[in-house]
């Protein structure tokens, strides 16, 4: 599939190099785009594709390092997975191929360029312009669309288990796609677990419950995206994926070994296990004394510290243990994030606290993040936009409206009439999207366009026949049935 040419360049190992991709031709390596211990990102003479490589060069010349030659097998057939699953397939890059190249010791995945930033460098940026309410109001919509899109994954038995906010990309028209897809746990590793090779980040991840899961045959669940999420939603909002803990809080802990004691056993097992964690999960002692805590130990440390600290503790029931321990970190972590994000307390804690009381599903985490409309612009919509009426019409009917959040309806100019968003629109009548026609009625002054619902011989002309409804399904300007 693939031959290579080799030129020596400064701009990365491979930059210079070209292979032969079926369906593009010859594609040079032109610059370094990201790096990191593992694999590489070049773009290429194709502006609209890049190269993810691995190096497979383990020394000697018959050979390919194993680990890296397995994480890049493992995230083809990932890819090759959501290929098949339409839903999923816009939701990340286009897949355009993959090979070993044997004499240069490298393999890559050619996939499609993203115009646009990770969401951890789009919140920083923020963070340095003082988080301008219009930002605050745009970063909800896209941890949202993010969350909806893992909620999405799930509903197809897929576990990102890797999940962190430098995989999520913010396009510059605002949709939100995910890169890096080697870590998933798929129905087809649910039906082979023992063959299973786990790998995840120790800050955003519950290793010492997921890791010992695996080993067991245990299958992976739904609640360690869940925890990953509320872990990159508190680095987003506070620039860290851990908790500071003040001198004084670090010192008491420091002084009853009891309370971390049981961890630090658990955490020194996994090292036996692991080697190379040893300094990347380090002991509750080492984090305490370095102020920092990983979301994975601060429930456990905070069960423990209210346990030897709230005398009626004992005679209290568990109902009353939970909702102390879930206000104490909730106040704990509040104190932590910016005033314009304090919002995501509830959220974050909720999604990170001890499994026996964690939120169940994403769904429930996308509830804490959303946004619901007035009172009187969801009766105005019920009562006026066609959208509305037809999903309620389908059999089975769908109904949205109690759902949709305040950045998914526009008024209509020189109306009192509300418009729906169109992906969400789409999104929700997907069964009937390619037949629901459209006609572009209107624009306002920041270009947005709004449609109504028409016959098919009314409907706007394109390319491909008739404007319908599935072909603004990605569409961020447009807005459906005022």
């Amino acid at each position: 599939m693939a031959t290579v040419e080799s030129t020596e360049s400064a701009a990365g190992r491979l930059a210079g190099m070209s292979v032969n991709l079926v369906g593009a031709g010859q594609v040079e390596l032109t610059r370094l785009l990201n790096q990191n211990s593992e694999t590489s990102v070049y773009a290429t003479t194709h502006p609209g594709l890049v190269l993810k490589t691995f190096d497979v060069d383990c020394g000697k010349a018959d050979e390919l390092s194993y680990g890296p030659y397995l994480r890049f097998r493992v995230e083809v057939e990932n890819f090759n997975d959501i290929q098949g699953i339409e839903e999923l397939r816009s939701r990340v890059p286009a897949f355009f191929g993959s090979d070993v190249n044997v004499e240069p010791k490298f393999a890559f995945i050619a996939m499609e360029f993203l115009p646009g930033e990770n969401l951890l460098a789009w919140s920083r940026s923020a963070a340095a312009a003082g988080y301008p309410e219009a930002w605050v109001a745009q970063f909800r919509a896209a941890l949202h669309e993010t969350l909806t899109i893992v909620r999405l994954f799930h509903r197809h038995g897929i576990i990102l288990i890797d999940f962190k906010p430098d995989n999520v990309i913010r396009l510059f028209d605002g949709r939100i796609k995910f890169v890096d897809l080697g870590a998933f746990f798929t129905p087809r590793h649910g039906r082979d677990t023992e063959n299973y090779v786990y790998s995840a980040t120790p800050d955003y991840a519950e290793l010492v419950i997921d890791a010992s899961n695996v080993q067991t045959g245990l299958a992976l669940t739904r609640g360690s995206d869940i925890f990953s999420a509320g872990v990159a939603l508190f680095e987003l909002a506070s620039g860290s994926p851990c908790l500071a803990i003040a001198d004084v809080t670090a010192q008491q802990m420091l002084a009853q070994p009891s309370l971390y004691r049981f961890r630090d056993t658990q955490i020194r097992d996994m090292w036996r296990g692991s080697p190379h964690l040893q300094n990347l999960l380090p002991l509750v002692e080492t984090q305490l004394k370095e102020r920092s805590i990983l979301f994975s130990e601060f429930w456990h440390l905070l069960k423990s510290y209210l346990a030897a600290s709230v005398q009626e503790w004992e005679s209290s029931p568990e109902p009353e243990h939970q909702q102390m321990i879930l206000t104490t970190g909730m106040a704990f972590i509040s104190d932590q994030l910016p005033e314009p994000l304090r919002w995501l307390a509830e959220p974050i804690a909720r999604a990170t606290t001890l499994r026996s009381f964690r939120l169940g599903s994403v769904a429930e985490l996308i509830d804490l993040i959303s946004e619901p409309l007035p009172e009187a612009i969801r009766e105005e919509l019920d009562h006026q936009n066609v959208i509305i009426q037809v999903a309620r019409d389908l059999d089975p009917p769908v109904e949205f409206l109690e759902t949709l959040n305040s950045w998914e309806v526009r008024r209509k100019p020189g109306t009192e009439h509300w418009a729906v968003y169109s992906p969400r629109a789409a999104s929700e009548l997907r069964a009937v999207a390619e037949f629901t026609f459209l006609k572009e009625v209107c624009r306002d002054e920041e270009g947005h366009r709004f449609f109504q619902i028409v016959g098919d011989l009314e409907a706007d002309n394109i390319e491909s026949g008739k404007l319908t409804l599935a072909h603004l399904a990605n569409e961020r300007s447009a807005w459906i049935g005022a």
